[in-house]
């Protein structure tokens, strides 16, 4: 037996190889039905290999930078294409922030509950992670005075995840103005991860504040990528788009594209696919609005049967939070729930929601699934009760 497997993820396993698993937490959009249109890339591809040619830049290619500076365009945020570095994932852009912007034992500010690894990156990049609450009782807004407690003289960066995972939470104008502030305060860099930026559900539009970066003072890193705009994670393309006063945004552009040329980990080819990923994917991104906004209003139908278990109404992305009435061990109960159903989701304290009351689920699952796992889980808090 291998000791450093959970109990959790070894029932998960089980219920795998026995055809009874309905994994809720799965978030894999290519698994659960979502894919780019196949024939639009394979169209692309052949063009580029019949002449392609190996010119790295250590930015990126210049075509589909102008391809990411056309997408803020549109949603209406200006953005240079030199002030875009691609990368390979979401995670590279973090680790190159953190390697070409900071110093060991410098710090960042990261918020809880959330996805827990950035703070693994954090370490890697030998940098110390500090967390800023949001609370379940103010809807999970970002409040100031919570951020400005977790700050240190070592601090360099604050992390804002909007829409939020797992919360779903998506930050307004205002609190974007009040962390731009705050960031402006004490001459910290805000790095904005947005890679859910079309996933929303109660608003028309993101607030984003690389728009609002210049005249804050406060330079501003956006992350975004393929993975979830096209559900495409295999061609593992992400960005870095950096906001702010001009000549700090030179700077730090200068220092991103040295660390970036070190590496140059993002394909040629996925590279040259983004430009025709932006302007043939326009209905297939509305389709994924709209699947999951179907996906997610099953969710919230078929969890008004819960006893006991009360799902959160997310307002972005494609997790939710699930709060039990009373405390109770999330962990043992999603281990029960895996054991006697065959439903996978997690327990919250893996988010950092410490407080025995909440359990973390996905909609993403083809919606067949969806309903059949649901109606498992309300079958169990039913026998429970």
């Amino acid at each position: 037996m291998d000791t450093e497997v959970t109990a959790l993820e070894r029932e998960r396993r089980a219920a795998l190889n026995s055809g009874t698993l309905i994994d809720l937490i799965d978030t894999n959009f290519q698994r659960n039905g979502l894919r780019f249109p196949a024939e639009v890339l394979i169209e692309a591809s052949s063009a580029w290999f019949n002449d392609r040619l190996y010119q790295p830049d250590p930015k990126g290619s210049l075509a589909a930078r102008h391809s990411i500076a056309d997408f803020y365009r549109n949603s209406g945020t200006a953005i240079h294409p030199d002030h875009i570095i691609i990368c390979a994932s979401a995670s590279e852009c973090y680790s190159l922030l953190f390697q070409a912007l900071s110093r060991c034992g410098d710090g960042v500010v990261l918020p809880r509950p959330g996805y827990p690894l950035f703070e693994h990156v954090a370490g890697y990049m030998r940098l110390s992670a500090g967390f800023y609450a949001t609370r379940f009782e103010q809807g999970f807004r970002l409040n100031g005075d919570d951020i400005a407690a977790a700050l240190t003289s070592a601090t360099r960066f604050v992390v804002l995840i909007s829409p939020n995972n797992p919360t779903g939470h998506v930050a307004s104008d205002a609190e974007i103005d009040q962390l731009l502030a705050l960031c402006a305060r004490h001459n910290l860099a805000l790095i904005c991860d947005e890679v859910f930026s079309d996933l929303l559900y109660e608003s028309g539009s993101l607030p984003r504040p690389m728009s609002r970066a210049a005249d804050a003072g406060v330079v501003v890193f956006t992350i975004n990528g393929v993975s979830k705009l096209f559900a495409s994670p295999d061609l593992k393309l992400s960005w870095i788009a950096v906001s702010g006063p001009g000549q700090k945004v030179r700077r730090a552009v200068a220092d991103l594209e040295l660390a970036n040329d070190m590496y140059l980990n993002c394909s040629p080819l996925s590279q040259q696919l983004l430009p025709t990923l932006f302007a043939a994917g326009g209905a297939f991104r509305r389709t994924i609005r709209s699947e999951l906004a179907a996906r997610r209003q099953i969710l919230l139908d078929d969890a008004s049967r819960f006893e006991g278990l009360d799902v959160l109404h997310p307002a972005g992305g494609i997790h939710a939070l699930a709060r039990f009435h009373r405390p109770q061990d999330d962990e043992r109960f999603a281990l029960q729930l895996l054991c006697r159903s065959g439903v996978h989701l997690h327990p919250g304290y893996l988010y950092g929601l410490d407080e025995d009351r909440f359990v973390v689920l996905s909609f993403l699952k083809e919606r067949a699934l969806l309903h059949e796992g649901l109606g498992r889980i309300a079958e169990f808090l039913r026998r429970a009760a």
